[in-house]
């Protein structure tokens, strides 16, 4: 057999291991009941006005998608800013999918990216896919992006920073000052990623940076959002990036063509109009996070204070794979974190009111057997 040539630099990204599904748990431990608190989904499910949507759309499955885009990106745009416009808006197949068009656009010839050790994996991955050098800083004693540490990373070879608030797996985010004197440090050739996958969730009235005002005041800054959390369309596969038009028009040499199609751009956009669904999801979140974080009180367990809808448990009692392995056998999934270069540390999210009860009654029982 003649030997083929490989990509040095897909050899260095591992593959990624998705979290265990319900069947699979199902099949592994004869289970009948089994619960997935693990992937950060919306226990609510998704928006109703998005999958009436999408039922409409099923009629032209057999077509290649037409104007859904555009319409997304015009109804996206003045919900930013009032200043923004269908130019300000490029949408990929998931949040993931534009992460990966950012990184392919701007790390190439050996660029580095600079972001927090203690955040989404794809990062560090998606740099090292494409030839570049990903530059980990550790997070602070409380886990949060040192801010500090990383303008202190930059160098003439710094291409991309990533900074992601909510933060995932933490759900930690950053106040305004905190932003301001950051971006202050950051040399304008350097393009700053604001990933806000889950900013939905943040409780209303808290500071929060978000990277909006940077993309309207004209700096190399992108902010990433997703319809998988609030809008309950994870398998949609639809996020969307903002940016200057100059930056959106350049990003859109990375993307694929009919990328997205019809029908889960129809439930995207919809979903932009379900204002009752996403204030039930967001009040949702705020209960079932004060729910959580206090029975995790009762149980003397740490976890970092979250403003996302999962909660992060660190400084276990027992090591994360003997804790996830018991929580398996009782059908309870959730999500250890050793991927995200926290090995003593497991992710839970928010599930319905059953779900969260179920998890800590096993909690409380492996507790006992420690």
């Amino acid at each position: 057999m003649t030997p083929y040539r490989t990509n040095p630099n897909l050899l260095k990204v591992p593959l990624y291991i998705a979290g265990k599904s319900v069947e699979e748990v199902q099949r592994e431990y004869g289970l009948d009941d089994v619960i997935k608190i693990a992937s950060n989904e919306n226990a609510l499910g998704p928006s109703p006005m998005a999958m009436e949507a999408a039922r409409k759309m099923l009629s032209e499955a057999h077509r290649y998608p037409g104007i859904s885009e555009r319409d997304l990106r015009q109804a996206i745009a003045p919900r930013i800013h009032p200043s923004f416009d269908e130019r300000n808006v490029i949408v990929g197949n998931g949040a993931t999918d534009v992460l990966r068009m950012i990184t392919q656009s701007f790390i190439f010839d050996g660029g580095v990216m600079v972001t927090c050790s203690a955040s989404f994996p794809m990062y560090h991955l998606f740099t090292t896919m494409f030839g570049g050098k990903p530059v980990l800083t550790p997070p602070t004693p409380s886990l949060g992006f040192d801010l500090k540490a990383m303008a202190s990373a930059i160098t003439s070879d710094t291409r991309l920073i990533f900074l992601c608030a909510p933060n995932n797996p933490t759900g930690l985010i950053f106040t305004k000052n905190e932003v301001a004197d950051f971006m202050k440090r950051v040399p304008e050739n350097v393009v700053v990623v604001f990933d806000e996958a889950y900013v939905d969730f943040v409780d209303d009235g808290v500071d929060y940076g978000a990277g909006t005002e940077y993309v309207a005041a004209g700096r190399n800054a992108i902010v990433v959002r997703s319809f998988s959390k609030s809008a309950g369309l994870a398998n949609m596969r639809v996020g969307y990036a903002v940016a200057r038009p100059d930056i959106i028009e350049y990003i859109h040499h990375a993307q694929l063509p009919f990328n997205n199609g019809a029908v889960a751009l129809a439930a995207a956009r919809a979903s932009l109009d379900d204002h009752e669904y996403l204030k039930r999801s967001k009040q949702f979140v705020r209960e079932e996070r004060q729910w959580l974080s206090a029975a995790f009180d009762s149980l003397d367990l740490t976890y970092v204070k979250s403003q996302a809808n999962f909660v992060l448990l660190i400084n276990l009692p027992m090591p994360a794979a003997a804790l996830n392995e018991k929580l398996l056998r009782r059908g309870v999934i959730i999500r250890p974190m050793a991927a995200w270069g926290m090995p003593n540390a497991v992710r839970a999210t928010l599930g319905l009111r059953a779900e969260n009860e179920r998890l800590i009654g096993a909690l409380r029982e492996v507790l006992k057997e420690k």
